[in-house]
């Protein structure tokens, strides 16, 4: 139960009334101090119990809590420790109201608990009300004093403000005066800070701009590499179904389990090729594009003519056009048009030209191709019939991972190449779009040259008209699929062929057997195939045989340290039998020798490399004999 007194003569400043708490389990003793209180000037807040009293005074302040000793669920004592522990309230009069007598320890457990009095019922309405009078009056003046003294804080502030006013003003006074005697100094190093400011504004604002444009374009490009993977996975997956289907067809027909019509096996093979060589042409687009962002690409600058790049690739975009049965216009300059440039390296610009062209345009479509000089400038112009390009797109078509056009097919990567191809050549490339459907153009311009010199007649590379000579050959490939199959296919081109699956065992086999020619991987586990040909032909002389890289590693410089190295053939995997054939057309059979034991288990000559520390010299002829015996006996 609670119930309050309204203060119905409240002071005019607003001020909250003095309150009483009065708490008692007993209806009757609250209505009996309640009326002895009532001619107060306070508002009575009442509580049967001590939960109720702490929480009305959560809610306000009291000048005075008269609390009831005996009560059922918390007593006075602990409802009095509970009220203490709250800072608010921890000096708020409590008087203790008791039916019966106390001894000396509780009272000195109410005094240390704060408590200013005991009170025993039945209650004096007489003595209530002095000692309630007493307390609300005490706390008007202690509020009273708190007063006077906040408004002598405040004074003190005041007149503490006016005198640092006062001081400031005298401080500017003679500041003042010292700055009108300086006055034409200070004002030229005002006009200069003032510059220099607004300087640093300006490069702050520049700064903030050039990280927000940063911001977004790593935003973009961020968003575009997750888009790239997707398309990278997608793409590489799909030439990877017809080949994973025509595997398993030939190995149908070859364990005789068709039960429909016998599939054309030269047909599989021909899916399983064009699919290898379309997965060829993404790695090469995705090494070419990270060569040219390290700046690792190197060209190979001569003087060209521009209708030949163009005739070039045409006729490696034609097999393109042709399947989607779409016609190509070629207008090509009457007379020649010289430039400095890579022969290899532009034809690729334009057959990305021509191809991208193709993919967006719908089968049956045109496409033009056009060369001219103009301005000093050597110009191409790709144009098609299909799709269009979005204006919105136009300036970032050329991004890498760019791929905007539903169903193009490939890693958005031809057109970049393109671009960074072009301006290694010092030119541009633009794009322009005719509208939705309405085809788009692209246009390149590179520094035309002078003249061309004339170019002596290429001799065609003769053709081999004898059936080649059988070789004695060694491969050196830790790869143990491709060790295998180059094994059977140079078995199958007539030759005799030998396999190790480390370098070292490489080094000791050929060694031992002289070979004709040894084809070796660069990226071996143990020592790589520098080191092959090194120690070879450190041991062989003039009887080291004819060396052969194969690697992944397609650069110039991988190119001219393989040959300084000691090899006389650079092969990129993969390799077609066809190249692989007509390097080895070049090799001349050795007089045969004695025979020699065929053992090339890698674990032999990997032993003698342990015992050399690794990478130490190549193995001697009679240690590599010793190991081969020793290996035998076991």
């Amino acid at each position: 139960m609670t119930s309050a007194i309204a203060d119905t003569t409240a002071p005019a400043s607003g001020k909250q009334n003095a309150g009483i708490l009065v708490v008692d389990d007993n209806a009757a003793n609250l209505l009996a101090i309640k009326v002895a209180l009532e001619e107060l000037d306070a508002v009575i807040v009442q509580a049967q119990s001590g939960q109720e009293a702490l929480r009305h005074l959560l809610a306000r302040d009291f000048a005075l809590v008269l609390l009831d000793v005996q009560m059922p669920s918390m007593d006075g004592f602990e409802t009095a420790r509970l009220i203490r522990q709250r800072e608010r309230n921890r000096h708020t009069p409590i008087i203790f109201v008791t039916a019966f007598d106390h001894d000396r320890e509780d009272a000195l457990q109410a005094y240390a608990m704060g408590a200013v009095d005991f009170l025993f019922k039945p209650i004096a309405p007489e003595i209530v009300r002095a000692k309630a009078s007493v307390l609300i009056s005490l706390q008007r003046r202690t509020e009273e004093v708190a007063e006077q003294a906040a408004l002598l804080r405040r004074q003190e502030r005041r007149l503490h403000q006016q005198e640092l006013a006062e001081q400031e003003r005298r401080w500017e006074q003679e500041a003042l005066r010292r700055q009108m005697e300086e006055k034409s100094r200070v004002a030229e190093e005002m006009a200069r800070r003032t510059e220099e400011l607004k300087r640093m504004v300006a490069e702050r604002q520049a700064t903030e701009a050039k990280l927000t444009s940063i911001n977004r374009r790593l935003e973009e490009s961020d968003r575009r590499k997750d888009e790239f993977l997707a398309v990278l996975a997608h793409e590489l997956r799909n030439p990877l179904a017809p080949i994973m289907t025509s595997l398993d067809l030939l190995d149908m027909l070859e364990r005789n389990e068709m039960r429909g019509p016998v599939p054309d096996r030269g047909k599989a093979r021909a899916v399983m090729r064009r699919q290898v060589q379309h997965l060829i042409r993404l790695v090469d687009d995705l090494l070419d594009v990270s060569r040219i962002s390290s700046g690792k690409i190197e060209l190979r600058n001569e003087l060209l003519d521009l209708t030949t790049v163009v005739e070039q690739a045409v006729d490696t975009s034609r097999h393109l056009l042709s399947e989607r049965q779409q016609t190509l216009a070629v207008d090509l300059a009457e007379v020649p048009i010289p430039l400095k440039g890579d022969m290899v390296r532009l034809t690729q610009v334009v057959a990305n030209l021509l191809n991208n062209a193709s993919r967006y345009t719908p089968e049956g479509g045109s496409i033009s191709v056009s060369t001219s000089s103009e301005a000093g400038q050597a110009v191409i112009r790709v144009r098609d019939t299909g799709q269009g390009i979005p204006e919105d797109m136009l300036d970032s078509i050329f991004d890498t991972f760019v791929q905007f056009r539903a169903k193009g097919g490939g890693l958005g990567l031809g057109l970049t190449l393109v671009k960074r191809l072009v301006e290694l050549h010092g030119g541009f490339v633009s794009a322009r779009s005719f509208g939705a459907n309405r085809g788009s153009e692209f246009v390149v311009m590179l520094p035309a040259a002078g003249e061309l010199a004339a170019t002596p007649a290429i001799a065609e590379p003769e053709t081999a008209t004898d059936t080649p000579a059988a070789l004695r050959l060694v491969v050196i490939e830790d790869n143990d699929d491709i060790r295998e199959m180059m094994q059977l296919l140079l078995s199958s081109l007539g030759h005799s062929v030998q396999v190790a699956a480390c370098g070292t065992d490489g080094v000791a086999l050929c060694i031992e057997t002289e070979p004709d020619a040894a084809v070796v991987d660069i990226g071996l586990d143990d020592i790589d195939g520098y080191a092959v040909a090194e120690r070879v032909h450190a041991a062989l002389g003039e009887r080291a045989p004819y060396m052969i890289a194969m690697t992944g590693f397609g650069q110039e410089r991988d190119r001219k340290r393989a040959f300084e190295a000691g090899f006389q053939a650079h092969l990129i995997k993969p390799a077609t039998a066809e190249s692989i054939a007509g390097v080895l057309a070049s090799v001349r059979p050795r007089p045969s020798t004695p025979p020699v034991s065929a053992t090339t288990d890698s674990d032999v000559a990997c032993r003698i490399e342990q015992q050399h520390g690794g990478r130490g010299d190549p193995p001697s002829t009679s240690e590599i004999g010793q190991t081969r015996r020793a290996t035998a006996g076991k």
